[in-house]
């Protein structure tokens, strides 16, 4: 969700109160500590007890592959005032990985271990630190071992992606192997499935195959705003409705963003808001990212989106 769920993304799609936690675009550790200035521009939540507008507690979520500076780093964001630490080892964008970074720290679980370990006995093992992870790097072979890893450091969750880095983002997603690490782990250690979760539908054959009540929803909370809510009262709302609804709140992000961020920027998150409401198909959102995508300015596109 880099260079997508920034923090008016988060006021917008948190409104509504049905979303229980986020977090923020990953954090880049290197081998140095990060100034104070950066993180708040991650999360200007920070300053609001670590919150959204509506009370949502946001995640300060990290990527690196060095556990002392990832830990150091951590402290900053703890002392600032976090609700907690989320740690990417999910990501596959190449130049993240080749820098080692994200998905690529799969390959070796035991990365994942002393990484959360070092991380908890830094900042205590009350404060909450949680793993992102996926099925693996380029095949699916150590998904236990990347469970128990994460378990045993003690992150106080795991939320999983069901492909390996090399999959990506390409369909399907493998609910059936989150089933498998919830079974080598105890009942108690909560695993959030993530992946393809487009619709109410398609989040109960997520539970029925991953045995995981639990989701975490990116794309498929942008294309419909409304799909926590859905989930939560087992009601599928109006489609129409939905998709009426879903614009105002991307023309409400088109007029604050543009404040917020410029007009460029806001121009172009509007793009790529309006590119994942086209997944996994969606004719109407098509034909508007089609004639958008083309905009210049955000005069051209608010047009466009009033047509």
């Amino acid at each position: 969700m880099e260079g997508v769920l920034d923090p008016l993304m988060r006021q917008i799609l948190t409104k509504n109160k049905h979303i229980d936690y986020c977090t923020t675009e990953f954090v880049r550790v290197t081998d140095k500590l990060i100034p104070k200035h950066v993180f708040y521009r991650y999360a200007p939540e920070l300053r609001e007890d670590s919150k959204t507008q509506s009370k949502t507690p946001v995640l300060v979520q990290l990527l690196g592959g060095k556990p002392d500076w990832m830990a150091e780093n951590a402290r900053i964001a703890k002392d600032l005032g976090a609700f907690g630490i989320d740690l990417n080892f999910g990501c596959p964008a190449k130049t993240v990985n080749r820098h080692d970074g994200g998905a690529t720290l799969l390959k070796d679980p035991q990365r994942l271990f002393d990484t959360i370990s070092k991380i908890k006995s830094t900042l205590g093992q009350d404060f909450h630190v949680s793993a992102k992870v996926r099925l693996g790097f380029d095949n699916k072979d150590l998904v236990t071992d990347i469970a128990i890893a994460c378990f045993e450091s003690g992150a106080n969750w795991m939320t999983v992606h069901a492909r390996t880095k090399e999959e990506a983002y390409k369909p399907p997603a493998h609910w059936e192997f989150i089933r498998k690490m919830k079974e080598n782990t105890p009942k108690d250690f909560c695993i959030f499935a993530n992946g393809d979760i487009w619709s109410l539908s398609k989040y109960r054959e997520c539970v029925e195959k991953s045995l995981c009540k639990d989701v975490m929803i990116g794309r498929g909370l942008l294309r419909n705003p409304f799909l926590a809510e859905e989930i939560k009262k087992n009601k599928e709302f109006d489609s129409k409705e939905k998709e009426e609804k879903t614009l105002t709140l991307i023309k409400d992000y088109l007029q604050k963003g543009a404040q917020i961020y410029g007009e460029t920027k806001a121009l172009n998150r509007i793009k790529q808001w309006l590119r994942i409401c086209t997944y996994p198909e969606h004719s109407r959102f098509s034909k508007i990212f089609e004639l958008a995508k083309r905009t210049r300015s955000t005069t051209e596109i608010r047009k466009c989106l009033e047509h």
